[in-house]
């Protein structure tokens, strides 16, 4: 525990559980009222987990047809989530053990440009979030942490649980929910509390002998284990949620503004998520639907205004994670233990099935890049204890490429793209591999 900064953020979140207001208060502003100030926090490329605010995994820059390794490092703890990249190109990973928890890696050669020790193992739960300033923002279990890009310190925020990384509100206001279900929203450049913490469900839960794996299958025992989507036009954002006593997990839709003080309304809920959430929500590119999978193999589009279902598309297995959508509604769903590579399009009120490659068992995280290519984890040979990268198009299924993984490695929880063109998949077993073009 970091109990030399007990005192000082205490006095912080007690000060800011001092503002009033109707369902959540905010601080007044200088502003106007009924105006909003749009604030376009994010940084250049891949600065969020799962690329953007929408939670797409797709990166609007030409990927690589080919490639081939560049360098593999291996941490001493998991690796949960995949990086993050900087302006500078700057590749950020977060890990469980050692004496760091959060790294900043050279995107040549892999080696350590900085670690902090000032966020612990929890830490591993997200993966930094960066802003057009080059800030990093990651949370452990016992604050939010703000960082420049040289690994200073610049503030850190008491908050209860952890999250599963943090998004921008459209005004460039810090937003993340803990794994208990508290939604903060903090001022990015020093971390003040812009609205009160806001509990989902009355008073959040409080188990020092939780076991946070709960939160890797999206289970009653970690209710919020996801990241959140915010539609940077509406400022609808958009998390899944298993409430206290509920049979199942669902998806929820509030609305952050500043229109007239800072404040937060719920819009709806869509409870049909049988066994829980098992990837984080992504929002389509036109902001019109929400994509989610469930832990019964379901993959789920749901209206965005209105929380209504508008179909459902039965993949035959149960998702490891995430999947990536395009904008053009191409879904490349994530892997799981024996699931075929597949590509998945919306038409509209229904699902199609674009192709499907059951010679190919999908291990991991996919992403999907301009120039209709997806980059995604295969097994190789002999067993499923080796991975292949393989690079197909998109329309048609076609293995344009396949490099082999040197070594054994567990399921890849996560592919990135930086600036330059590298390709980078990090292993649950703690190993990041780095694939420059060919």
């Amino acid at each position: 525990m970091k109990s030399e900064r007990t005192g000082s953020l205490s006095r912080l979140l007690q000060q800011g559980l001092l503002m009033a207001g109707l369902l959540l208060a905010g601080c007044k502003t200088s502003e106007p009222a009924g105006s909003e100030i749009l604030d376009p926090a994010y940084g250049p490329g891949w600065s969020a987990v799962h690329a953007d605010s929408r939670n797409s995994d797709y990166s609007s820059l030409q990927g690589p047809r080919k490639v081939e390794l560049a360098w593999q490092r291996k941490f001493e703890g998991t690796i949960n989530l995949g990086p993050t990249i900087g302006r500078q190109g700057q590749v950020y990973v977060t890990t469980n053990s050692g004496d760091c928890h959060l790294y900043a890696l050279d995107p040549q050669t892999g080696k350590t440009v900085w670690c902090t020790d000032k966020v612990n193992k929890f830490a591993v739960a997200s993966s930094a979030l960066l802003d057009e300033q080059g800030r990093l923002f990651i949370a452990d279990n016992e604050a939010m942490h703000a960082f420049d890009a040289l690994g200073n310190l610049l503030w850190e925020t008491e908050i209860q649980g952890f999250p599963l990384s943090a998004q921008f509100t459209q005004t460039g206001r810090l937003i993340f929910i803990t794994h208990i279900g508290m939604i903060y929203v903090l001022d990015r450049k020093n971390g003040s509390l812009v609205l009160n913490p806001h509990p989902l469900s009355g008073e959040p839960p409080s188990d020092p002998n939780f076991d946070p794996r709960a939160c890797m299958r999206g289970t009653a025992d970690c209710p919020c284990a996801n990241t959140l989507a915010i539609d940077q036009q509406t400022g609808r954002f958009f998390f899944t949620y298993w409430a206290p006593g509920a049979v199942q997990a669902g998806v929820r839709a509030m609305v952050y503004s500043e229109k007239n003080g800072p404040s937060i309304k719920p819009l709806w809920e869509h409870t049909a998520l049988p066994g829980g959430s098992a990837s984080s929500p992504d929002i389509s590119a036109d902001g019109s639907r929400i994509y989610v999978n469930d832990n019964a193999g379901g993959l789920h589009a749901i209206e965005a205004a209105t929380g209504n279902s508008i179909w459902e598309f039965a993949m035959g297995y149960e998702p490891g994670g995430s999947q990536s959508t395009s904008p053009e509604g191409l879904i490349m769903p994530a892997g799981g233990g024996g699931a075929p590579l597949m590509c998945i399009q919306d038409m509209g009120q229904e699902a199609k099935l674009v192709w499907k490659n059951d010679s190919l068992n999908h291990l991991g995280l996919p992403m999907q890049t301009a120039g209709n290519l997806a980059f995604a984890t295969v097994a190789g040979s002999p067993n499923k204890s080796y991975k292949d990268l393989v690079i197909v198009n998109t329309k048609t299924g076609e293995v344009l490429d396949r490099v082999h993984f040197p070594g054994k490695t567990l399921f890849t929880v996560g592919t990135t793209i930086g600036g330059e063109g590298n390709v980078y998949v990090p292993g649950f077993d703690g190993t990041l591999f780095a694939f420059r073009p060919k």
